[in-house]
């Protein structure tokens, strides 16, 4: 029986799960508040220094705050904070924090450039990388972070040494492999001006002891010898040999021909590789196969770095026990680069930041007070609500004695209109009752005085009499205030 075939293309070469990867530091790059297109052009070449482990295609809400990623960020075991942000006067500021206990450093970015622009201003030399660099972390370079041979001590710089040591995975030479170191990120201090050079490359491998023109001939032959017609070369151009008389003349450009200069073999250093050539300084014997064409074991070959951006000085001005935007506050400030404060300016702050996070305790166990009371009220409502109900019913039946009896209304007057409502019906009776004893009274004084009235005279002959008095004009200019003289009635026949 054969032995079973294991496969190999689909199992995992990296780190087994628990074997590294919990302590692999990953990180955030995001941009905070309004920002310009470059500043945000800015953060996705950030995003590129630190891949793989950040989210490269993160994509931040326009209303989103700081305190959303800094919760979010334990989940996804993100360790690291970037961010970017435009202050009032236009000054670009990056914020890196360790997550989630701090501290915070915030650096100011003097000057940037993107890696569109190294890559429009690069010299034609450059070729393009194979790819494939950006699956490993690159490899942490700190130049003079060592405290200052004259002069105060720093302490601030063993604390931004230790933070880009922690953005990194640190390099295990004995299980790392030759083919995953691609990348170098440079971050040179300078003492004289206080900032930091940030700048990234890519590492590239090339033949030792040729000049430019000669490796460019051999790169040609050797794509157009393995790629054929339509292979590899058809995308490539073609060596120009237009303006030489021979092959020598292009490959030393000897004096005479276009474009040469007297008693120079090769080219300038900033145009070509004379270096790579001349010199055995940057020349290795490779231990292991290296990445691209013709780069094996035991080989001499020139390695070379090339800036691919972004480009970045930056100046170190505040640093923060806390994080901004966290639930405890940035804390206190441990660096500032433009205030001073004495021991006891510092303990002052210090003893109003605890009073105020003392008041603060207080506010929330308050709250926290409250919020259970109600939670107790209403249960005890739920619970008693069986008998509130038998409560409500008796008030209701007081509230059914204090209604108007408007009983009978309709039953001894036969002019009640019974659309309308009991109580405007009632309103209207007395209203019309205390009317009648009033005309009573009014006519008592007849009586008396002429007993037989005439019985050809009506009421409303009586009314038209009584009311149709010729008044004069100075009955109109009496005011409203002075009462009216009765109407003189008329006697009866006797």
């Amino acid at each position: 029986m054969g032995k079973r075939r294991r496969k190999t293309r689909t199992h995992l070469k990296g780190p087994q799960p628990g074997e590294g990867e919990d302590k692999v530091p990953k990180s955030f790059v995001i941009k905070s508040g309004v920002v310009t297109k470059s500043i945000s052009a800015l953060v996705r070449d950030t995003r590129h220094i630190m891949e793989p482990n950040t989210a490269t295609r993160l994509r931040e809400r326009p209303n989103a705050r700081l305190r959303d990623y800094l919760t979010i960020a334990p989940t996804l075991g993100v360790t690291h904070l970037l961010a970017y942000t435009l202050t009032d006067a236009a000054n670009v500021h990056l914020r890196v924090a360790r997550v989630p206990q701090g501290p915070t450093l915030t650096f100011r970015v003097q000057r940037y450039s993107l890696m569109k622009d190294l890559v429009n201003s690069a010299l034609r030399n450059v070729s393009k990388s194979p790819g494939g660099e950006y699956r490993n972390p690159p490899l942490l370079v700190l130049n003079n972070f060592q405290q200052p041979a004259d002069g105060p001590a720093l302490p601030q710089l063993k604390l931004m040494s230790t933070m880009f040591q922690g953005l990194f995975p640190p390099i295990q030479v004995e299980k790392s492999a030759l083919p995953t170191f691609r990348r170098v990120l440079l971050l040179s201090y300078s003492h004289a001006s206080g900032c930091i050079s940030l700048r990234h490359f890519t590492i590239t491998v090339r033949p030792h002891g040729v000049s430019r023109r000669v490796r460019k001939v051999l790169d040609r032959s050797t794509a157009a010898g393995s790629g054929g017609s339509g292979g590899a070369s058809s995308g490539r151009r073609k060596v120009d040999l237009g303006h030489s008389d021979d092959i020598a003349d292009y490959l030393l450009r000897r004096v005479g021909t276009p474009g040469s200069r007297a008693g120079s073999e090769y080219d300038s250093a900033s145009e070509t590789d004379a270096s790579e050539a001349e010199s055995d300084t940057n020349a290795v014997e490779l231990p292991e196969d290296y990445v691209g064409r013709g780069n094996k074991k035991g080989e001499r070959k020139a390695v070379r770095l090339v800036e691919t951006g972004p480009r970045l000085e930056l100046k170190l001005v505040k640093v923060t026990e806390g994080l901004v935007g966290s639930k405890k506050g940035e804390g206190e400030t441990v660096f500032h680069e433009f205030e001073k404060r004495t021991k006891a300016q510092a303990a002052g702050l210090q003893q109003a930041h605890e009073e105020r996070r003392r008041k603060k305790d207080e506010r929330r166990r308050a709250q926290e007070a409250n919020v259970a009371r109600k939670k107790a009220k209403a249960k005890g409502k739920g619970k008693g609500k069986g008998k509130g109900k038998g409560e409500g019913d008796d008030e209701d039946e007081d509230d059914d004695d204090d209604d108007v009896d408007v009983d009978g209304l309709s039953e001894d007057d036969d002019d009640v209109n019974l659309d309308l409502d009991p109580e405007e019906e009632l309103e209207r009776r007395r209203t019309r009752f205390a009317g009648e004893d009033d005309d009573e009274s009014e006519f008592d004084y007849e009586d008396r005085i002429g007993g037989d009235g005439d019985d050809g005279e009506d009421e409303d002959g009586w009314d038209e009499d009584a009311g149709a008095g010729e008044g004069s004009s100075e009955d109109d200019d009496e005011s409203d205030d002075e009462p009216a003289p009765p109407p003189k009635k008329r006697a009866g026949k006797r």
